[in-house]
């Protein structure tokens, strides 16, 4: 019994092992005062699932949900967006009407090297669709929709960077460039 538990936490660690060197590659270059850090898509989309589905309700009249949140990398670009299905409920004179759509926002990267935080800053709303929603409210639902982004968005981890991802303390490492390269957002730091 105590074999097979030692089997689990071996092959436990084995795969976390492969699993970090998939979603992370470190890379030193130059004279070493450059480093490289490589983050998937998947490892973001990880990420972006813990924080939602999100829901608020205005004023008693108006909730708004986000979910399935998802990040699209798009090649040369120094912002990724995000990909949101959201749901809108409006409580209209006593009854309640329903509508679905989507949100599309593109955000940018910031780090924070006390903690070795990698955070999404600056979301902005590219794109609203709500099928069928009163064309009467969709300059209310607009702004709403943009606080709320702003609020979940804005400072949310995707990543941390540990003292073992670099070969130096990365107090003292600053973030030089942010792109999107062969499917990676690639992060890169320097002194």
């Amino acid at each position: 019994m105590k074999s097979n538990k030692k089997r689990t936490i071996y092959v436990t660690g084995i795969l976390l092992i492969i699993t970090v060197a998939a979603v992370l590659a470190v890379v030193v270059l130059e004279n070493g005062d450059i480093f490289e850090v490589k983050i998937t898509e998947d490892h973001i989309n990880g990420e972006l699932e813990k924080k939602f589905p999100v829901s608020e309700t205005y004023l008693n009249i108006l909730e708004v949900t986000l979910e399935s949140a998802s990040a699209q990398l798009t090649e040369g670009s120094d912002r990724m967006l995000v990909h949101l299905n959201a749901s809108v409920a409006l409580k209209d004179d006593g009854a309640g009407s329903s509508f679905n759509g989507t949100v599309d926002v593109s955000t940018g990267i910031g780090y924070n090297p006390e903690t070795g935080e990698v955070f999404l800053i600056d979301p902005v709303v590219e794109s609203l669709l709500i099928d069928n929603f009163p064309e009467e409210h969709m300059e209310v639902l607009t702004t709403i929709v943009d606080t709320l982004v702003g609020l979940v968005l804005d400072g949310y981890p995707i990543y941390v960077l540990e003292p073992e991802d670099i070969p130096t303390a990365i107090a003292s490492l600053v973030l030089r460039d942010v792109r999107i390269e062969d499917a990676y957002l690639v992060l890169t730091f320097g002194f």
